[in-house]
């Protein structure tokens, strides 16, 4: 497997600017330390340094689904072995729940890489093992996670099945579920990111809350607040040269009143924005009630197909569903010609979900 640590490639990669924000942070290994430490906290990480880690650049295919590329994967050198720690960023505001299946996807490829580098006569032994994989997902939308967090969750009649079942579980960190108070605990760069993404979900901060998150943030190495400023531009919102700068001098010069005003302006303003962003979910949403009423003229459209239409939110999408449903005979016909027939969360034959 390529060991060669290449961060400034893998932000390259992510076009979505919150997951460059975050996997920015975190491809630095002493962020990810101080993360897997606090907020995973097995014995076994405690102990581990920055020598332990080695960031695998890497892009994962299977012959049955597109390219996959994970958003992080660190291998662990530890004294019983290596371990590969998956480490998946979920940054939108509703739970993704295929996600028990995309892990197995990433998680099978990672396996599949590391056996075909394997030397062949070693892989023949019966002491040969594949390594460990821990799938972890952070998860820092408005809502809290509840897609299934059990592999098994996602079979249908699985408990026919008994221990023969395949199974795993994976860890989520979710932000709008961790306290305040733990966050708090210490203060390193990923806490105060954690803290200030709490707060960008959490509307009714006070003054004083504001006041002691700006200080946590203004106690902070300049490396790290610097880096701090960088991932709020990324991921809060976007800020001007000018304005990035402005606000950093603030951080380090003003006053903790002042420096907590001009940050819940800067909240505000992103609040105002998301508003605007809320009525373009209106629109998409209009135009998927719009797909259902032309399927239903010419059939009648399983719930599960409903509800998938109904979490689309590409308006490009929805007006390439509408004109399908349009001309559709009947709801194979559209299902065909959208192509919804091979999507990994939508069951056509049984015409269940596990949205």
């Amino acid at each position: 497997m390529d060991t060669q640590e290449k961060p400034e490639t893998q932000a390259q990669n992510t076009d979505n600017p919150h997951d460059k924000g975050y996997k920015r942070i975190f491809s630095i290994k002493k962020n990810f330390l101080d993360f897997i430490k606090k907020y995973i906290g097995f014995d076994w990480m405690m102990g581990l340094t920055e020598k332990d880690l080695e960031l695998i650049d890497k892009e994962y295919v299977t012959d049955q689904f597109d390219t996959y590329e994970s958003d992080l994967v660190y291998r662990v050198n530890t004294r019983a072995g290596s371990i590969y720690l998956f480490f998946l960023f979920e940054l939108q505001s509703s739970n993704d729940f295929t996600m028990p299946f995309r892990l197995l996807v990433y998680m099978t490829a990672i396996w599949l890489d590391y056996f075909k580098n394997s030397d062949t006569n070693e892989r023949k032994r019966q002491g040969y093992r594949l390594p460990a994989i821990m799938p972890i997902v952070l998860h820092n939308g408005e809502w809290s996670w509840t897609a299934a967090r059990r592999f098994r969750e996602m079979i249908g009649q699985e408990d026919m099945f008994g221990k023969y079942v395949v199974d795993f579980e994976y860890a989520v960190v979710s932000v709008k579920s961790l306290a305040v108070s733990k966050i708090k605990s210490s203060n390193t760069l990923v806490d105060n990111i954690l803290l200030a993404d709490k707060k960008s979900t959490r509307r009714e901060w006070d003054n004083a809350e504001n006041i002691e998150l700006v200080r946590h943030i203004k106690a902070m190495e300049m490396n790290d607040l610097n880096e701090w400023i960088t991932w709020f531009s990324h991921v809060i919102r976007e800020l001007g040269e000018e304005e990035k700068e402005g606000f950093i001098q603030q951080l380090r010069e003003g006053d903790e009143r002042v420096v907590s005003s001009s940050f819940e302006r800067i909240m505000e303003k992103e609040k105002i924005e998301g508003k605007a962003e809320g009525k373009a979910e209106g629109k998409a949403e209009g135009k998927a009630e719009g797909v259902i009423e032309l399927l239903e003229d010419i059939g009648e459209p399983s719930e599960a197909l409903k509800k998938y239409i109904m979490s689309q939110k590409d308006i490009a999408v929805l007006r390439n569903w509408l004109k399908a449903a349009s001309k559709a005979g009947s709801i194979e016909e559209f299902e065909q010609a959208t192509g919804l027939v091979q999507m990994q969360g939508y069951n056509v034959t049984s015409g269940t979900t596990k949205m």
